[in-house]
């Protein structure tokens, strides 16, 4: 109360009279950014910033029990839990944190979701690669059907949270099918019709950065290319730059991630306090009737929506 008092005789509040683990508190009740810009504004603050106590409120209250890492304090255990997630769930599932708010954030490896014909090694394929989190990774060998569905229940979430979900993969060389065909995606709480909202997405970006393309029709045998002759003239006659789709926008088009793989967002979706529900994830491409192949799928990445 002294502190209180002396800071109130000055022109403004002089927090930095306030005892440390008064500060500590407060700093507590804000969030990991918040907390980084804050510890410049003393060494009361800086200290406060740097305590175990402050970091322990931005750590979920299981995070003993999913990690099994040490670090010199929980500010250090904070940031490489963002940084380097940490592999659970009998392997079948990564943790992190996202570095802003500190919520959690899951992914679902490719052995974590449904895939149809997963196990049948005429369509699908599962391999090692080294920069993949987890031990495998699903490789599509050829389906004219792709069904891909996950689910995670919302306890395992943050509540009080807008989520997104995103498809992570990559092409091979050897991709093709993806280039004019779309996909639909959805993401939503179990039963709740009103809430989900599909919608279709390309995991490709050829159809939007190269130009009038050939459609091109697949079977069991290999394809052919239907060309008319407006169709072949354009194509010889494409050196234009490419014209920006507003699908950019809207994030109808694949986006490139730091770890190197790619990304489309599925949907979204809020994890109330206090609830607990299933949440479904999809990608599907049933309709079509084309043959595809070369997608590599890592996994179902859900964290908090980034409206920036």
């Amino acid at each position: 109360m002294a502190a209180v008092a002396e800071a109130k005789g000055r022109d403004g509040p002089d927090f930095s009279a306030l005892p440390e683990g008064c500060v500590a508190c407060i700093l507590s009740f804000t969030s990991p950014h918040d907390a980084c810009r804050l510890a410049p504004v003393s060494s009361v603050f800086r200290s406060a910033c740097d305590s175990d106590a402050v970091w322990a409120s931005f750590l979920p209250p299981e995070y003993r029990s999913m990690v099994r890492r040490s670090a010199p304090s929980l500010k250090e255990l904070f940031f490489s839990l963002c940084d380097d997630p940490v592999i659970v769930g009998d392997g079948k599932m990564s943790f992190s944190l996202d570095r802003h708010s500190g919520k959690k954030c899951i992914m679902l490896s490719a052995r974590a979701l449904s895939i149809t014909w997963g196990d049948t090694p005429r369509y699908w394929s599962w391999n090692r690669i080294p920069d993949s989190r987890f031990a495998e990774v699903a490789e599509l060998i050829s389906v004219c059907w792709l069904e891909i569905r996950g689910t995670i229940s919302s306890r395992m979430l943050s509540p009080g949270t807008r989520y997104a979900a995103y498809l992570v993969f990559k092409s091979t060389p050897a991709s093709y099918g993806f280039e004019f065909q779309s996909v639909e995606v959805g993401a939503g709480f179990a039963g709740d019709e009103a809430g989900k909202r599909e919608r279709s997405v390309y995991l490709s970006r050829e159809n939007n950065t190269r130009g009038p393309q050939p459609r091109r029709r697949f079977g069991r045998i290999g394809f052919h290319a239907l060309l008319t002759p407006f169709e072949l003239v354009n194509e010889d006659c494409d050196g234009g730059s490419p014209t920006p789709s507003p699908a950019d926008a809207n994030g109808d088009y694949p986006k490139e991630r730091r770890d190197g793989w790619s990304e489309i967002e599925l949907g979204e979706f809020f994890t109330k306090d206090g609830e607990d529900g299933e949440v479904e994830m999809s990608v599907l491409e049933t309709k079509g009737g084309n043959w595809k192949a070369g997608l590599v799928v890592e996994g179902i990445e859900i964290r908090p929506k980034d409206d920036k």
